[in-house]
Protein backbone atom coordinates (compact mmCIF):
# COMPACT_ATOMS: atom_id res chain seq x y z
CA UNK A 1 0.00 0.00 0.00
CA UNK A 2 3.18 2.09 -0.14
CA UNK A 3 1.65 3.47 -3.13
CA UNK A 4 -1.96 4.52 -1.73
CA UNK A 5 -0.27 6.72 0.97
CA UNK A 6 2.56 8.39 -1.88
CA UNK A 7 -1.03 9.26 -3.81
CA UNK A 8 -2.46 10.59 -0.52
CA UNK A 9 0.21 12.69 -0.16
CA UNK A 10 0.86 13.84 -3.23
CA UNK A 11 -3.23 14.93 -3.45
CA UNK A 12 -2.19 17.03 -0.43
CA UNK A 13 0.12 18.98 -1.57
CA UNK A 14 -1.78 19.22 -4.86
CA UNK A 15 -5.34 20.08 -3.68
CA UNK A 16 -6.16 23.69 -2.35
CA UNK A 17 -9.65 25.77 -2.09
CA UNK A 18 -9.47 26.31 -5.41
CA UNK A 19 -8.73 25.50 -9.19
CA UNK A 20 -6.60 22.16 -8.13
CA UNK A 21 -9.05 21.38 -5.34
CA UNK A 22 -11.85 21.00 -8.19
CA UNK A 23 -9.30 18.98 -9.96
CA UNK A 24 -8.93 16.75 -7.04
CA UNK A 25 -12.91 16.19 -6.51
CA UNK A 26 -13.14 15.80 -10.09
CA UNK A 27 -10.63 13.00 -10.46
CA UNK A 28 -12.06 11.46 -7.17
CA UNK A 29 -15.22 11.57 -8.36
CA UNK A 30 -15.00 10.35 -11.93
CA UNK A 31 -12.85 7.13 -10.35
CA UNK A 32 -15.73 6.48 -7.99
CA UNK A 33 -18.00 6.53 -10.80
CA UNK A 34 -16.15 4.50 -12.83
CA UNK A 35 -15.25 1.90 -10.54
CA UNK A 36 -18.83 2.20 -8.61
CA UNK A 37 -17.77 0.77 -5.30
CA UNK A 38 -20.67 -1.50 -3.72
CA UNK A 39 -23.11 -0.43 -5.95
CA UNK A 40 -25.23 -3.40 -5.28
CA UNK A 41 -25.22 -2.87 -1.42
CA UNK A 42 -25.89 0.46 -1.73
CA UNK A 43 -28.86 -0.26 -4.06
CA UNK A 44 -29.65 -2.99 -1.63
CA UNK A 45 -29.60 -0.73 1.35
CA UNK A 46 -31.73 2.18 0.03
CA UNK A 47 -34.49 -0.80 -0.70
CA UNK A 48 -34.74 -1.29 2.68
CA UNK A 49 -34.65 2.56 4.28
CA UNK A 50 -37.00 3.38 1.35
CA UNK A 51 -39.16 0.25 0.06
CA UNK A 52 -41.11 2.81 -1.86
CA UNK A 53 -38.06 4.06 -4.22
CA UNK A 54 -37.73 3.57 -7.67
CA UNK A 55 -34.42 2.65 -9.38
CA UNK A 56 -34.12 6.24 -10.99
CA UNK A 57 -33.93 8.25 -7.38
CA UNK A 58 -31.51 5.40 -5.79
CA UNK A 59 -28.91 5.40 -8.65
CA UNK A 60 -29.30 9.55 -8.00
CA UNK A 61 -28.70 9.01 -4.66
CA UNK A 62 -25.96 6.49 -5.11
CA UNK A 63 -24.43 9.58 -7.69
CA UNK A 64 -25.37 11.78 -4.79
CA UNK A 65 -23.37 9.48 -2.11
CA UNK A 66 -20.06 9.14 -4.66
CA UNK A 67 -19.73 12.80 -5.51
CA UNK A 68 -20.02 13.48 -1.25
CA UNK A 69 -17.33 10.94 -0.98
CA UNK A 70 -15.33 12.80 -3.43
CA UNK A 71 -15.29 16.12 -2.02
CA UNK A 72 -15.39 14.80 1.68
CA UNK A 73 -11.74 13.45 0.45
CA UNK A 74 -10.83 16.68 -0.79
CA UNK A 75 -11.72 18.86 1.91
CA UNK A 76 -9.95 16.55 4.54
CA UNK A 77 -6.58 16.44 2.09
CA UNK A 78 -6.82 20.65 2.13
CA UNK A 79 -7.22 21.09 5.92
CA UNK A 80 -4.28 19.14 6.52
CA UNK A 81 -2.21 22.64 5.51
CA UNK A 82 -4.89 24.39 7.79
CA UNK A 83 -7.06 22.68 10.17
CA UNK A 84 -8.41 25.94 11.08
CA UNK A 85 -9.95 26.54 8.13
CA UNK A 86 -12.90 24.17 9.40
CA UNK A 87 -13.80 27.09 11.33
CA UNK A 88 -14.22 28.93 8.04
CA UNK A 89 -16.08 26.30 6.35
CA UNK A 90 -19.14 25.85 8.93
CA UNK A 91 -21.42 28.84 7.98
CA UNK A 92 -24.12 27.75 10.20
CA UNK A 93 -24.40 25.97 13.69
CA UNK A 94 -26.73 24.94 15.92
CA UNK A 95 -27.03 24.02 19.76
CA UNK A 96 -22.98 25.06 20.02
CA UNK A 97 -24.65 26.31 23.61
CA UNK A 98 -25.47 22.66 24.47
CA UNK A 99 -21.53 21.31 23.50
CA UNK A 100 -20.16 24.45 24.83
CA UNK A 101 -22.32 24.47 28.81
CA UNK A 102 -21.11 21.24 29.43
CA UNK A 103 -16.96 22.03 28.12
CA UNK A 104 -16.60 25.01 30.74
CA UNK A 105 -18.55 22.95 33.25
CA UNK A 106 -16.35 20.39 32.72
CA UNK A 107 -18.81 17.62 32.24
CA UNK A 108 -18.76 14.63 30.22
CA UNK A 109 -20.39 14.25 27.17
CA UNK A 110 -21.24 11.23 24.62
CA UNK A 111 -20.87 12.62 21.04
CA UNK A 112 -23.05 10.09 18.78
CA UNK A 113 -22.55 10.84 15.20
CA UNK A 114 -22.46 8.30 11.92
CA UNK A 115 -20.38 8.33 9.10
CA UNK A 116 -22.07 11.53 6.95
CA UNK A 117 -21.56 14.01 4.99
CA UNK A 118 -17.78 15.34 5.69
CA UNK A 119 -17.91 12.93 9.33
CA UNK A 120 -13.50 14.44 9.15
CA UNK A 121 -14.62 17.79 8.64
CA UNK A 122 -16.93 17.41 12.04
CA UNK A 123 -14.16 16.04 13.99
CA UNK A 124 -11.70 18.62 13.17
CA UNK A 125 -14.94 21.18 14.04
CA UNK A 126 -15.87 19.54 17.53
CA UNK A 127 -12.08 18.95 18.53
CA UNK A 128 -11.04 22.53 17.81
CA UNK A 129 -13.52 23.81 19.37
CA UNK A 130 -12.95 21.45 22.45
CA UNK A 131 -9.32 22.89 22.95
CA UNK A 132 -10.58 26.57 22.46
CA UNK A 133 -12.46 25.44 25.81
CA UNK A 134 -9.48 24.25 27.49
CA UNK A 135 -10.67 20.77 27.12
CA UNK A 136 -9.72 17.33 24.72
CA UNK A 137 -12.29 15.19 22.33
CA UNK A 138 -11.57 11.79 22.45
CA UNK A 139 -12.16 9.58 19.15
CA UNK A 140 -12.99 5.95 19.62
CA UNK A 141 -11.09 4.34 17.16
CA UNK A 142 -10.64 0.65 14.83
CA UNK A 143 -6.94 0.24 13.65
CA UNK A 144 -6.40 -0.05 9.68
CA UNK A 145 -4.48 -3.21 8.20
CA UNK A 146 -2.09 -1.15 6.44
CA UNK A 147 0.18 0.66 8.85
CA UNK A 148 1.00 3.71 6.69
CA UNK A 149 -2.13 4.96 6.21
CA UNK A 150 -3.14 3.75 9.57
CA UNK A 151 -0.35 6.64 11.04
CA UNK A 152 -1.52 9.06 8.50
CA UNK A 153 -5.08 8.93 9.90
CA UNK A 154 -4.25 9.09 12.85
CA UNK A 155 -2.00 12.02 12.80
CA UNK A 156 -4.34 14.23 10.18
CA UNK A 157 -6.72 13.58 13.03
CA UNK A 158 -4.71 14.43 16.05
CA UNK A 159 -3.82 18.16 14.22
CA UNK A 160 -7.71 18.40 14.12
CA UNK A 161 -8.20 18.27 18.09
CA UNK A 162 -8.87 14.43 18.49
CA UNK A 163 -7.00 12.30 20.64
CA UNK A 164 -7.66 8.93 19.46
CA UNK A 165 -8.37 5.48 21.43
CA UNK A 166 -8.04 2.30 20.44
CA UNK A 167 -11.76 1.04 20.12
CA UNK A 168 -10.25 -2.04 22.00
CA UNK A 169 -10.22 0.12 25.43
CA UNK A 170 -12.48 -2.05 28.06
CA UNK A 171 -15.66 -0.12 29.11
CA UNK A 172 -14.96 0.74 32.60
CA UNK A 173 -12.04 2.64 31.55
CA UNK A 174 -14.34 4.87 29.00
CA UNK A 175 -16.95 4.70 31.74
CA UNK A 176 -13.62 6.08 34.43
CA UNK A 177 -12.74 8.68 31.93
CA UNK A 178 -16.54 10.06 31.62
CA UNK A 179 -16.93 10.27 35.08
CA UNK A 180 -13.99 12.77 35.18
CA UNK A 181 -15.69 14.56 32.49
CA UNK A 182 -14.38 13.64 29.27
CA UNK A 183 -15.69 14.01 25.95
CA UNK A 184 -16.15 10.58 23.63
CA UNK A 185 -17.04 11.10 20.20
CA UNK A 186 -18.06 7.40 17.95
CA UNK A 187 -19.51 6.71 14.64
CA UNK A 188 -22.28 4.67 15.80
CA UNK A 189 -24.03 3.86 12.26
CA UNK A 190 -21.89 0.25 11.79
CA UNK A 191 -23.56 -3.49 12.35
CA UNK A 192 -23.02 -5.20 15.76
CA UNK A 193 -21.57 -8.88 16.51
CA UNK A 194 -23.54 -9.04 19.25
CA UNK A 195 -27.34 -9.71 20.21
CA UNK A 196 -28.69 -6.63 20.67
CA UNK A 197 -31.35 -6.47 17.67
CA UNK A 198 -33.43 -3.33 17.38
CA UNK A 199 -34.72 -1.17 14.13
CA UNK A 200 -32.75 0.83 12.46
CA UNK A 201 -34.24 2.80 8.97
CA UNK A 202 -37.41 0.33 9.33
CA UNK A 203 -35.14 -2.58 9.36
CA UNK A 204 -34.22 -4.97 12.63
CA UNK A 205 -30.43 -4.64 12.74
CA UNK A 206 -27.97 -5.90 14.91
CA UNK A 207 -26.32 -2.93 16.92
CA UNK A 208 -23.52 -1.84 19.04
CA UNK A 209 -24.72 -1.32 22.25
CA UNK A 210 -21.31 0.34 23.77
CA UNK A 211 -22.46 4.16 23.53
CA UNK A 212 -25.72 3.14 26.32
CA UNK A 213 -23.94 0.81 28.32
CA UNK A 214 -21.16 4.06 29.08
CA UNK A 215 -23.99 6.93 29.33
CA UNK A 216 -26.57 4.17 31.78
CA UNK A 217 -23.14 3.58 33.92
CA UNK A 218 -21.40 6.79 33.63
CA UNK A 219 -24.29 9.05 33.66
CA UNK A 220 -22.86 11.23 31.06
CA UNK A 221 -25.58 12.49 28.39
CA UNK A 222 -25.53 11.17 25.08
CA UNK A 223 -25.40 14.00 22.70
CA UNK A 224 -25.79 13.23 18.90
CA UNK A 225 -24.55 15.86 16.12
CA UNK A 226 -23.90 16.52 12.50
CA UNK A 227 -23.04 17.95 9.40
CA UNK A 228 -24.72 19.33 6.34
CA UNK A 229 -22.77 19.84 3.38
CA UNK A 230 -24.25 22.78 2.14
CA UNK A 231 -21.72 23.10 -0.81
CA UNK A 232 -17.98 22.42 -1.60
CA UNK A 233 -16.39 24.08 1.55
CA UNK A 234 -19.55 25.27 3.03
CA UNK A 235 -20.97 23.13 5.85
CA UNK A 236 -23.59 23.40 8.92
CA UNK A 237 -23.18 21.73 11.98
CA UNK A 238 -25.94 21.14 14.71
CA UNK A 239 -25.64 19.97 18.35
CA UNK A 240 -28.94 18.06 19.48
CA UNK A 241 -30.48 17.95 22.36
CA UNK A 242 -28.84 14.90 24.90
CA UNK A 243 -31.04 11.98 24.76
CA UNK A 244 -34.08 11.27 26.51
CA UNK A 245 -32.35 8.17 28.62
CA UNK A 246 -35.23 5.17 29.80
CA UNK A 247 -36.81 4.64 32.74
CA UNK A 248 -33.94 3.76 35.84
CA UNK A 249 -36.83 1.76 37.20
CA UNK A 250 -36.78 -1.17 34.34
CA UNK A 251 -34.86 -3.98 34.08
CA UNK A 252 -31.43 -3.38 32.76
CA UNK A 253 -31.55 -5.75 29.19
CA UNK A 254 -35.18 -3.34 28.53
CA UNK A 255 -33.25 -0.63 29.60
CA UNK A 256 -30.49 -0.89 27.44
CA UNK A 257 -32.46 -1.81 24.25
CA UNK A 258 -34.14 1.21 24.72
CA UNK A 259 -31.63 3.15 25.22
CA UNK A 260 -29.92 1.97 21.69
CA UNK A 261 -33.23 2.20 20.23
CA UNK A 262 -32.79 5.94 20.70
CA UNK A 263 -29.57 5.88 19.62
CA UNK A 264 -31.16 4.89 16.36
CA UNK A 265 -33.86 6.83 15.77
CA UNK A 266 -31.09 9.68 16.80
CA UNK A 267 -29.29 8.78 13.70
CA UNK A 268 -32.24 8.17 11.81
CA UNK A 269 -32.78 12.28 11.95
CA UNK A 270 -30.59 13.43 10.58
CA UNK A 271 -30.19 10.30 7.53
CA UNK A 272 -34.07 10.49 6.52
CA UNK A 273 -33.39 14.42 6.51
CA UNK A 274 -30.38 14.02 4.01
CA UNK A 275 -29.68 10.67 2.69
CA UNK A 276 -27.95 11.77 -0.09
CA UNK A 277 -25.11 11.97 2.35
CA UNK A 278 -24.82 8.85 4.42
CA UNK A 279 -22.43 6.25 3.72
CA UNK A 280 -25.03 3.79 2.50
CA UNK A 281 -21.88 1.43 1.30
CA UNK A 282 -22.02 -0.04 4.87
CA UNK A 283 -23.88 -3.74 4.92
CA UNK A 284 -25.85 -2.26 7.83
CA UNK A 285 -28.38 -5.03 7.90
CA UNK A 286 -26.66 -8.20 7.90
CA UNK A 287 -28.50 -11.58 7.89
Amino acid sequence: MKAAITAIKFFERFANKGVRGQITAKIFSGLLKLIHPRAKRIDDNLKIAYPESDSKWRNEIRRKVYENLAWTLTETLILQHDNKQVFNWVKKVHGLEIINNLLDEKKPAILLTAHFSNWELLGNFVGLNAINHNHKLHVLYTHMHDKDIDNYVLETRERGGMFMINKDISVMKLIHMLKGGAHIALLNDVSGTGKMIVPFLGKNATNMPGVAVMSILSGAPIIPICSYRLAPFEHEVEFFEPLTMPDSNLNHDERLRLAVLECNKALEKFIRKRPDLWFWLHNRWRD
